[in-house]
């Protein structure tokens, strides 16, 4: 992928008296942001995920170090690749930012390189500001920032959902409202209809892989679009995902705004993901819905 637009260095102007917590390292390896957290006091590691209406853990991890909790009410977890049906975790103790938080209704999720799913509800309090190049991040306080002023891609919530959307081109082909993924390792994923009623499958070119979600697998068709234009950013050459043909996955819909609301059409049509985000500093407000993309000071 090739940025040809930049966008100027971020230089957002911080009041210094308002809450800035320290830029907080994180892993980016795979292409998820994971940085430590405790439970109970068991060190371990915390995917950040912007995409997730709620908190997930592993019982993996609750299992191996014999960690007490109890079983609440049973719900539908809703992924990418599908849904299943799962009973919620309650009384744990989550310590992040240097804090301890109780933590109640966490997901049993299948997670790779952490043990911990940290979703849209913690960040509604405050500014996450993720500087992809420099893998750190760190959290502000509303009164910190005037994003509204300076937010330079348009975002709004996905009907019905708490989770963010922004308004993409691609390729001057077509306008689309994708859900802002910070849990996506991908790049572009579209619904198979977006990419056929564009004929971008045959034009491009396809090749076969698989997409893991927290809740199974699914086959994917993989093909690079020659341009995409978020805001005031092109990049060239972007990687796009499509659900195999016959594959029922919950591309280009609503993965759940409530846990065990039912599942229902949403404006999102697809996911936004790590492969384009890595290459900004990404500050968000999510309860206010305003975006700005920079790029680093070198």
């Amino acid at each position: 992928m090739k940025l040809i637009i930049a966008v100027v260095v971020l230089a957002l102007s911080i009041d210094v008296n308002a809450a800035v917590s320290k830029w907080i390292p994180f892993d980016s390896e795979g292409g998820h942001i994971s940085i430590p957290v405790t439970v109970n006091g068991v060190e371990t590691r915390a995917l950040l995920d912007s995409g997730a209406a709620g908190n997930g853990i592993t019982e993996r991890f609750l299992s191996e170090h014999k960690i007490d909790y109890k079983h609440g009410r049973q719900v539908i977890l809703s992924g990418v690749a599908g849904e299943r049906k799962v009973a919620l975790i309650n009384g744990l103790q989550l310590g992040m930012f240097g804090a301890e938080f109780d933590i109640d209704q966490m997901m049993p999720v299948n997670l790779r390189n952490a043990d911990v799913l940290i979703g849209l509800g913690f960040f509604n309090n405050f500014i996450l500001q993720i500087d992809y190049p420099n893998s750190r991040l760190r959290i502000i306080t509303h009164d910190a920032i005037k994003l509204r002023k300076l937010a330079n891609v348009r975002m709004k919530k996905a009907a019905g959902s708490p989770q963010p959307i922004v308004k993409v081109d691609m390729n001057g082909e077509a306008n689309l409202w994708l859900t802002l993924d910070t849990g996506n390792n991908t790049g572009i994923l579209i619904p198979r209809r977006s990419a056929t009623r564009f004929d971008w499958l045959e034009k491009y070119g396809t090749t076969d892989a698989r997409l893991a979600g927290v809740t199974k697998s699914t086959n994917i068709e993989r093909f690079n679009l020659p341009e995409l234009t978020i805001g005031p950013i092109v990049l060239e050459n972007v990687a796009v995902l499509v659900p195999d043909e016959g594959e029922r996955t919950n591309v280009g819909k609503e993965v759940r705004a409530k846990i065990g609301t039912r599942l229902k059409k949403t404006s999102s049509d697809g996911i936004l993901g790590y492969d384009v985000l890595k290459h900004f500093v990404v500050t968000i407000d999510y309860k206010h819905s305003f975006l700005h993309l920079g790029v680093p000071a070198e």
